[in-house]
Parts: C-alpha cells; structure tokens; sequence
C-alpha cells in the first residue's frame, strides 16, 4: 500500500497536534495510523535537562535526524555524538539513554518502524497533564507499547 505524503499534509490539525511528556514537546508528523502502522514521524524539540532514563524498545527501530541542537546517546555501552545534520540509528531491544550536550534546546526528527512510538507518547503525554503523573501508571503504559525503563 502506498500512502502518499506532502509537506502541507504535515501541518494539518491532527499532524500538527502537539504533545509534552517527559519534560518533552513532540509534535506528531505523521502518525501510525495514516501509514497503516508502518512507521510514524514525530519532531521532538528538547530543552538541556530533559534527558530520557535508559530503555529500550522491543518493538520498533528509531532513527534520529538532527536538526538542531547536541545530543549523546549510549546505545547498549557505544556512546554516540550527534549534532545538526547528523543521524543516528538505535535499534530495538538495544538499551539507550539520550543525553542533550548543548546548551541550547535540540530539535530532532523521529522515525520510528514500524508505528505505535506517537500512541505511547500521547498516553503519556495524558497522564503528564495531571499535576502529579503516576510514574507506575506510566511504567504499565510503556509496558502496553513494548517499552522498558531500565
């Protein structure tokens, strides 16, 4: 099945929705469900101190396009640098930990294969509402969607 896509499709109401979790903002390019779970794209934007815990992901492969911004990930004890243009590569059931090494915020596209990553972030992002998130609630959700905090 193709699925074409422009760029103005990205923008529209429900690409353009916008989530924060995680200290994070991520706004939904393309969605799991517009490509029939076979890929989503998010552009996550990433404030120094907004680093994620080491997990790892069973079900989906995430590719990181860098657009602005400094960021170090320790991918299963290989510790990669990225800056602007760069991309990198982390592969499922391969435990990392992004970092943010500049000190200005890093905006990075996500691609993740196949879909669900943009389902998981927006359960959390309702939960991130609350005044206090349920830091088990989240754990049972990362469980739903394949996704270990180590």
């Amino acid at each position: 099945m193709r699925v074409p896509f422009k760029i103005e499709d990205m923008t529209n109401a429900e690409n353009g929705r916008v989530l924060r979790a995680f200290g994070q903002e991520a706004r939904i390019l393309i969605s799991s469900e517009q490509t029939g779970n076979a890929f989503c794209l998010m552009r996550f934007v990433v404030s120094p101190g907004g680093d994620n815990p080491p997990h790892l992901h069973q079900n989906e492969d995430e590719t990181f396009i860098i657009e602005a911004g400094e960021i170090e990930i320790d991918r299963g004890g290989e510790v990669l640098s990225g800056m602007s243009g760069d991309v990198l590569y982390l592969p499922k059931q391969v435990p990392h930990a992004p970092r943010i090494t500049s000190n200005e915020p890093i905006q990075v596209l996500v691609l993740c294969v196949p879909g669900g990553f943009d389902r998981f972030f927006a359960e959390c992002a309702q939960e991130w509402k609350k005044p206090q998130p349920d830091l088990k609630e989240i754990a049972e959700i990362a469980s739903r969607y394949g996704i270990q905090f180590l």
